[in-house]
Parts: structure tokens; sequence; C-alpha cells
């Protein structure tokens, strides 16, 4: 039997950017970065990207009305079946949600100085990044209170660490 009319074809595995791209909506929905609908929207871009699971075509369909109640459920479902373990209040939920910003920040989505000021709140394992990043918040909020108008120093140290951290 030819081969190229034979229905036994591998199905091909989905795009590691495309899983990444979700996982990374999700770390920023966790930390209040995202909105629920901006899940929804994430899902749909993942099953056109080529992932698949009956939790995210369920996801993909929530209407606005049932977002807010419905993705806190659904999301340990998807994760789940995806072959990841669902997010919880820890380190590597906010270890993601830094890869996610930074990546938001290189892309130019969101500035360096708003990329410094989300990453406050978050339990960063890397001393580097840590210190490197409460030392330009530090800075940031010296040149805010001194009425510094331009920052392009501290944005272009903000952008190098954003960087640095979306490759991790």
């Amino acid at each position: 039997m030819d081969q190229s009319t034979s229905s036994e074809s591998p199905t091909p595995s989905p795009p590691p950017a495309a899983l990444r791209a979700f996982v990374d909506r999700v770390a920023l929905w966790r930390i209040r970065f995202a909105w629920s609908d901006e899940l929804v929207a994430a899902a749909c871009d993942a099953l056109v990207a080529g992932l698949d699971s009956p939790a995210l075509c369920r996801l993909a369909g929530l209407s606005r009305r049932e977002v807010d109640y419905e993705i806190p459920l659904l999301i340990p479902e998807v994760l789940g079946e995806l072959g990841l373990c669902a997010p919880q209040s820890d380190p590597r939920t906010d270890a993601a949600a830094l890869r996610a910003l930074a990546a938001l920040t290189v892309r130019g989505e969101l500035s360096p100085g708003r990329f410094v000021a989300e990453t406050q709140g978050l339990l960063i394992e890397d001393p580097k990044a840590d210190g490197r990043l409460a030392e330009l918040c530090g800075a940031y909020g010296w040149a805010e209170w001194n009425d510094v108008a331009d920052h392009a120093a501290l944005d272009a140290g903000a952008l190098a660490e954003a960087r640095r951290l979306a490759e991790l």
C-alpha cells in the first residue's frame, strides 16, 4: 500500500511554542496579570496551533459569563491533560510568570519599568535575578521620587534582564 495514502500516519506533536505560550498565559493569570477571558483566547490559540485535549476545548468555548467561575475549575484539568501540573502559589509558578513577563517585555508588549514593578511580588529563586530586579525597582523609585524624566538607562538595564530571563 502506498504510504502517502495510509490513514495510519503519525499525528504531529504540537509545537513547543504553542504549549509554552499557553502555559505562560496560565502563569500570568495565576498572578492576576492576565484576565480570565485572555485564557479563553489563549486556549483557542493553543487549539489552532495543534494542542488538543477535551478540557482545553471546553476552556476555549467558555462564554464571558462563565469564565470567572469555570476557569479555576478547568485549569488543573487542562494542564493535567497536557501532562503538566496545576499552578500553585509556589516558586515554580512564579518562575513561569517571571519568564512570561520577561517575554512580554522583550516583545515590546510590556514596558521595562512595568516589568520590574510586576516582578516585585513574585518569589524568585534565582539570587542574581532577584537582586538585579530589586536594584532596578529601587532605581526606578528613586528616579520617580526625584522627577528624573529620562529612564533610558534604567529601561536598558531592565530590558537586558528581561532578555536574560526570557531565555531561561
